[in-house]
């Protein structure tokens, strides 16, 4: 099931002018407030060998109800080639690929619970447990209202990593080393959770539904605190040794399907830019003088 509820276009541009509303009440994101009820209402062109055409301008947040999707099929794109390269594990003594959750108590202070929650991780790798089981992953942040009314933060991961210790706790009585291990790092929560992954992609797109998932069962009020407290910074990253690190995506270049010609950014008041809006009135000139390669 998708982690994006089916609205009207009506009710999600009602959603994004009252985030936006809410955002204008603090004079610090008075500009992000304008660029959020922008959103998909104007235009970039473009030009190629033959045309021009108008792409809508994104405002590429994690809350706009529409570009909260277009960012988890990017990240689709742009990890989904490293995951494949990688081995699943096919049981638990096998190295390989597995989902990993972490997860610390609920927190009062959201901003805080993210950065107790990167400190406990950063902690974990280092411990000698883990030093030589992690062998690089990637993580994605969840937040979401627990039902106390406090900040719930989850990591979710899909991990490269050797045996880590989760049955000895139905044997022993005593919590698991792995479970040891977590306590020791966050101070107060021994939670987390292993499970394993059956295909590449599934566990891609089990991992990113979570960079949206709480934020959706938010108010538009608290949507709009969410965005400010985690403005600019990371709810997913990479870690470890390899490919895992430094992932990079080359950008696709749009090209015309007439011509061939890769399409080029139109500069505002440019002469191409008049060309454009003479090609986009309502009696263009002849296509023949837009040829100019």
């Amino acid at each position: 099931m998708s982690p994006f509820p089916q609205k009207s276009e009506g009710l999600l541009l009602l959603d994004i002018i009252q985030i936006s509303q809410q955002l204008e009440k603090d004079e610090k994101f008075v500009r992000q407030a304008i660029r959020l009820q922008k959103c998909g209402t104007e235009f970039n062109t473009f030009m190629c060998g033959c045309n021009f055409i108008k792409i809508s301008k994104k405002c590429n947040y994690r809350i706009c109800p529409v570009c909260g999707k277009i960012r988890s099929i990017k990240f689709y794109k742009k990890f989904i080639g490293v995951i494949k390269k990688k081995r699943i594990a096919r049981s638990i003594f096998d190295r390989g690929l597995r989902l990993l959750t972490l997860t610390i108590k609920n927190q009062e202070d959201l901003e805080g619970g993210i950065n107790k929650l990167y400190e406990s991780f950063n902690k974990l790798k280092r411990r000698e447990y883990c030093k030589h089981k992690l062998v690089g992953g990637l993580g994605v942040i969840e937040i979401k209202r627990g039902e106390d009314g406090l900040w719930n933060h989850h990591i979710h991961f899909i991990i490269d990593s050797s045996y880590l210790d989760m049955k000895s706790q139905k044997k022993t009585g005593k919590d698991s080393k792995l479970v040891q291990e977590w306590k020791k790092c966050t101070g107060d929560s021994g939670i987390l959770d292993i499970k394993r992954i059956t295909s590449h992609a599934g566990a891609l797109n089990y991992v990113l539904k979570y960079l949206t998932k709480g934020i959706i069962d938010l108010t538009n009020e608290e949507k709009a605190l969410f965005f400010k407290l985690t403005f600019q910074r990371r709810l997913l990253f990479t870690f470890g040794k390899g490919e895992f690190y430094n992932i990079k995506q080359d950008k696709e270049r749009r090209v015309c399907p007439n011509c061939g010609c890769p399409y080029q950014y139109v500069v505002p008041h440019s002469e191409e830019d008049e060309l454009a809006k003479a090609y986009f009135s309502p009696s263009p000139p002849p296509r023949e003088r837009f040829y100019w390669f």
